[in-house]
């Protein structure tokens, strides 16, 4: 039927007093690409753009010979381009994005002399960006983002003197990026981020005109200093640098780029201290330095930054001192994020600050003091609000029910307390008005106190409650059953009494129930049984008792079954035996009767059984796996005493990693912790704990640790096939796309484990290639997520 109405549409249009020279299908068609070019031969403008035409692109479409404008943007055309389009010598727009284009683009000579536009973006198109592109001299608007195109940017695209829009967006360049391609004094927008670009980041030093505005280059390889005479790129509003091996200090001077409104500099060993120059240019509303190795301190200077909106600083170590106050009266901020530093002293708590459009303040892991300031409850829009892991100190104020989009409040770890004099924990009450919240984090504080009954009226959003070690008394309310949005529920290590109230049962989407070391009493409800997606289920070092319930073969998908050191009597139920999806059974140090069953096969997945330390009748059975113990000389023997040339794998900003043999002849990767690092050597035992916790067949293997006087370390096995990051970029090195898809799959299962693992998520914050580690049977496992 199309290609009779376009045969129409070719008749009506020249019979008409005037020839009308362009043809437009803009309705939503689903047919092949017509092959009618004869006919419309007089066609100057075509655009079939936003339909549903699928097949090739006929070649005589670039033999039209009064063609300018070729739109089919956005269809489902297959096939290679043809190459009669790069031999169109009136041709001035090719628009071919969005469709499932394949093959290269033609390396032959191009005679394009006309071409102003060529958008080939998101397809499937392989080969090299061709040196002939250099020929297409008036060309503007030039996009190849979003294919699989490799080799290098040719230096022929710097004959293209007109070009305004240079887009090679996600993927797979390598070699440098040439420097007079920013001689080009009419490029405005570059866009290179996510490929495999390597070498310096270099600017000619003759003085250049330029107007650029959007320069793009993140997630990249490449190396060397930010370069000095960045300040030629005067009309610089967009600055996108970050995920590169950039090293060297922020250029002192880069205060002079006064219209840049986007920074983005972060996840680079960027080192050195923050530019005072920065607090000059007044335009900047982004600015992101994370996962840098920054030091010094914040410099008061970024307080005239009276646009800004986001100020990240997070993850950098060594940035230490106050927080500036100027910082808190930038009205305009949205983000503020310095967590993961090493800034003391107190927040700011002088009258007047006022943040009206702050969404994100993150402060955890640093080493802040004093108490929680009002105006944080008197901003209105916070969302996330995390003090985590600090010394803050005084009462949790009992207003944070002012934050009616909060969603998630982090301040474990801290020294909070409840407010004096109360039995009950008032700040629960305030919260019932948060109608947004999913994360709540409160435990570790000496809290002092019970739980309210107000905490049934906390919103069923809530999906993750933690408020363990907190010297929590009294019982468990039964009114907890209203918080039907839990995944995760964690009262561990506190002095909570009584039986475990049935109306547990109600949390229907529990993943995670942690309730160990309390002084719970009575028997396992059977309500238990009924959260069928319970994952992780810690009920050791109690006084519970009785039965252990049979029904618990029913939790298909418990894979973490701890009720070790308890009074649980008897003799264990049949169905545990059965349970083939149990990674981890610990049932020690109770009154079972009996005797473990001959065939216990049905535990197909078991990692770790531990059965011993019961009564006489019961035969002990070892817990599988071991716990080596490694001492310092060790370690240094291992290592050739630390030998940088022979053992040295690499060094990150918390220490280096060596490879090493033990006596008992296990090679193994020794990760040596940076005992200068204060703020790395503060988390040591926290990150002992986590490990202590994880096992996964996708999580790199921690045999032991090591803690002395001289050093800290990891003893990690040892992964013979390297990392991903080598496979990707090393061109010795390749992988086949059924190991690609294997390897993904295994980094996805790893990931998930720590996120859902445990009533406490993990977060990876430092995950890439080079944390993806292989065993000899190119199985990945994902390493350095103890960095949290």
């Amino acid at each position: 039927m199309l290609p009779f109405a376009l045969g129409l549409v070719s008749l009506a249009l020249q019979k008409g007093k005037g020839l009308w020279p362009w043809l437009f299908l803009i309705c939503n068609f689903k047919a092949q690409f017509p092959h009618l070019w004869p006919i419309l031969s007089f066609l100057s403008v075509l655009n079939l753009q936003n339909n549903s035409f699928h097949g090739g692109i006929p070649y005589g479409i670039g033999h039209m010979p009064r063609l300018r404008v070729i739109g089919v943007k956005n269809n489902q055309l297959n096939g290679s381009i043809p190459t009669s389009l790069f031999q169109n010598r009136r041709v001035q727009v090719i628009s071919l994005a969005f469709n499932e284009l394949s093959g290269e683009m033609w390396r032959g000579p191009w005679y394009v002399p006309e071409l102003r536009v060529l958008n080939l973006g998101n397809n499937n198109l392989t080969g090299i960006v061709p040196p002939s592109v250099g020929n297409a001299t008036k060309m503007m608007n030039f996009s190849l983002s979003g294919n699989r195109v490799s080799g290098n940017i040719p230096k022929e695209v710097c004959n293209l003197s007109q070009l305004a829009f240079f887009s090679l967006f996600d993927n797979q360049l390598t070699g440098s990026i040439p420097a007079t391609l920013f001689n080009i004094s009419s490029l405005l927008v570059v866009t290179l981020a996510k490929n495999s670009l390597s070498g310096p980041l270099l600017l000619d030093e003759g003085n250049i005109v330029s107007n650029l505005y959007i320069l793009r280059m993140s997630h990249n390889q490449i190396s060397g200093c930010i370069p000095s005479n960045i300040c030629q790129l005067t009309q610089l509003k967009v600055l996108s640098i970050s995920f590169n091996n950039i090293t060297g200090d922020i250029p002192r001077n880069i205060g002079c780029l006064s219209k840049l409104e986007n920074f983005y500099m972060g996840d680079n060993p960027i080192k050195g201290t923050i530019p005072t120059s920065l607090g000059n240019i007044s335009t900047l509303h982004s600015l992101y330095c994370g996962n840098n190795r920054i030091v010094g301190k914040i410099p008061p200077e970024l307080g005239k930054l009276s646009n800004l909106r986001e100020l990240i600083f997070t993850h950098n170590s060594n940035l230490i001192g106050q927080i500036p106050d100027a910082i808190f009266n930038i009205s305009s901020l949205e983000v503020i994020s310095f967590s993961l530093n090493s800034l003391s002293g107190r927040i700011p708590t002088t009258t007047g600050l006022h943040l009206p459009n702050l969404k994100v303040l993150e402060l955890g892991v640093n080493q802040l003091e004093g108490e929680i300031p009002l105006f944080i409850t008197n901003a209105s829009k916070l969302q996330t609000l995390g003090l985590e892991f600090n010394s803050l100190t005084e009462a949790i104020p009992t207003n944070l029910g002012n934050l009616h989009e909060l969603r998630s409040l982090l301040l474990h770890h801290n020294q909070l307390t409840n407010v004096s004099r109360e039995r009950e924990l008032l700040f629960f009450n305030s919260l019932a008005d948060c109608r947004m919240l999913k994360d709540l984090e409160v435990g570790n504080n000496p809290l002092n106190g019970v739980l309210p009954n107000s905490i049934g009226n906390l919103s069923s959003t809530i999906e993750n409650f933690y408020i363990g070690d907190a010297h929590i008394n009294g019982l468990i309310p039964k009114i907890i059953g209203n918080m039907t949005g839990l995944t995760a529920l964690s009262l561990r290590g506190n002095n909570l009494a009584g039986s475990i109230p049935s109306e547990i049962g109600k949390l229907k989407q529990l993943q995670g129930l942690s309730l160990p070391n309390n002084k719970l009493q009575g028997h396992i409800p059977e309500v238990v049984c009924h959260l069928s997606n319970l994952f992780l289920l810690y009920l050791y070092g109690n006084e519970l008792s009785g039965l252990i319930p049979e029904c618990f073969g029913n939790l298909s998908m418990l894979q973490h079954l701890y009720l070790d050191s308890n009074k649980f009597s008897s003799k264990f139920p049949l169905s545990l035996w059965k349970m083939s999806g149990l990674l981890y059974l610990d049932v020690s140090h109770n009154s079972i009767e009996g005797e473990v069953p001959q065939d216990i096969g049905g535990l197909k997945a078991i990692v770790e059984l531990d059965l011993s330390r019961r009564s006489k009748d019961v035969e002990k059975v070892l817990e599988i796996g071991t716990h080596q113990l490694v001492s310092y000389h060790e370690i240094q023997r291992a290592t050739n005493n630390f030998d940088d040339e022979s053992n040295l794998f690499g060094e990150g900003s918390s220490g280096s990693v060596y490879k090493g043999t033990l006596s008992s002849g296990t090679a193994v990767a020794i990760k040596v912790l940076d005992l200068e690092n204060e703020q790395v050597c503060k988390r040591f035992d926290t990150e002992c704990e986590v490990m202590r916790n994880v096992r996964h067949r996708n999580l790199v293997p921690v045999i032991t640790t090591c803690s002395s006087d001289y050093i800290r370390a990891f003893v990690l096995q040892f992964m013979p096939n390297g990392s991903l990051e080598n496979w990707l970029y090393k061109e010795d090195l390749h992988l086949n796309l059924h190991q690609r898809v294997t390897v993904m799959l295994d980094a996805a299962m790893a990931v998930e484990y720590l996120h859902h693992g445990h009533v406490i998520p993990i977060v990876h914050c430092d995950l890439k290639p080079a944390n993806i580690l292989l065993d000899e049977d190119m199985v990945a496992h994902v390493g350095d997520f103890w960095n949290l």
